[in-house]
């Protein structure tokens, strides 16, 4: 059936009229005219052929064909109705929602008990799951809807993405207790002389450290290339190794991996980690919620919930 051929007002008439079995009654409730609904009535019945009401006595009674459409047309105006309606509030202690994140294991350690511990108490029936978050898929995941929120170092730019800054972030160069460098004053050559390993997920934090280095003329050796930061902590923690990392998550995992952190011995910038939407969740009250949630336990710089 061709939709844009019919008038939809008329089924809101037809519910009244099924609903009251009486054309002043659907009058009443529409607010309508007895004859701007008995003409109502004629169409419908044109529209679909059957007289839908006929009198019997004093009153008026559905044809068999009425009461065949009479629950799936609630259901089908119902419908219809829940999706004109904006939400204006979200309570998160009764809410029943599914939350997609795209991350790395960068903020996975450092954001993810916090957060988690904040959903268990404020929204115990909202449920998270936690994608990895590549470079060249945020746009495109984003716009897909298949994820709510992502991290990203370069935030989306042009018309349909809105983000951010979540965290500063800076370098320091790490290694176990008892390296060798871990005491000794910590020169560029000493540095370079150590193999050393990078996290490949996070890539932007490798290009940082090694355009720093081209900038001076050096280069280091990579002895081994990890997916994921917990990955290369592990491999700090009981080999001669050294990584060039962010602070934070650095500093996040010193204790639980026996890191010591040593200033690099060259300057490298900094970047920002900033949280990125698709604009189409931009005023849903639960995405919005959920991203200030997620600002908080990050601790964003100049945050300010709203709540």
């Amino acid at each position: 059936m061709d939709l844009r051929r019919h008038d939809l007002n008329l089924l809101v008439a037809l519910e009244a009229l099924l609903d009251e079995s009486s054309v002043t009654g659907a009058s009443r409730r529409l607010n309508l005219s007895q004859s701007a609904v008995s003409a109502a009535l004629d169409r419908l019945r044109h529209a679909y052929g059957d007289p839908l009401l006929v009198r019997v006595g004093n009153r008026m009674e559905p044809t068999a064909l009425a009461r065949q459409i009479h629950g799936p047309l609630k259901e089908a105006l119902a419908a219809v109705a829940a999706t004109l309606e904006v939400p204006k509030d979200f309570d998160p202690a009764s809410a029943n929602l599914h939350l997609r994140l795209g991350l790395s294991d960068y903020m996975g350690l450092m954001l993810l008990p916090r957060l988690y511990g904040v959903l268990a108490r404020e929204a115990p029936n909202v449920s998270l799951e936690v994608l990895p978050k590549f470079r060249n898929e945020v746009l495109s995941r984003l716009s897909a809807g298949e994820l709510d929120v992502a991290t990203a170092v370069d935030p989306p730019e042009g018309e349909g993405f809105v983000s951010m800054p979540l965290l500063e972030e800076r370098f320091v160069v790490a290694m176990h207790r008892g390296h060798p460098l871990a005491r000794r004053p910590l020169t560029l050559a000493r540095l370079l002389d150590h193999p050393h390993v990078v996290v490949t997920a996070h890539g932007y934090s490798a290009e940082i450290a090694d355009r720093a280095l081209a900038a001076r003329g050096k280069s280091r050796r990579i002895a081994v290339s990890v997916p994921a930061f917990a990955s290369a902590f592990a491999m700090l923690a009981d080999n001669d190794l050294v990584s060039i990392v962010p602070l934070r998550i650095a500093r996040d995992q010193a204790a639980r991996f026996g890191l010591r952190l040593r200033r690099p011995p060259l300057a490298i910038p900094g970047y920002t980690l900033s949280l990125c939407w698709h604009v189409r969740t931009q005023h849903d009250p639960a995405r919005a919620w959920f991203r200030d949630r997620i600002l908080a336990a990050a601790g964003a710089p100049g945050y300010r919930s709203a709540r």
